[in-house]
C-alpha cells in the first residue's frame, strides 16, 4: 500500500515537471529502443548461430 502511494506521488511529481513535448520524446525514444530489440531478435533468429 505504501509503495503504491509512493509511486503515485513520484508519478504526480514527474508529470507536473515535464511538459508534453518531453513526454512525447521520451515515449518515442522508448518505442525506438524496443523496436531495436525486436529487430535484433528477428535478425538473430533469422541468421541463426551456425550461419
Amino acid at each position: 500500500m505504501l509503495v503504491s502511494i509512493g509511486w503515485l506521488g513520484l508519478w504526480a511529481f514527474v508529470w507536473t515537471h515535464l511538459d508534453a513535448e518531453k513526454i512525447l520524446l521520451l515515449f518515442a525514444y522508448l518505442t525506438a529502443h524496443q523496436a531495436g530489440y525486436l529487430v535484433g531478435a528477428y535478425l538473430g533468429a533469422d541468421f541463426g548461430e551456425d550461419s
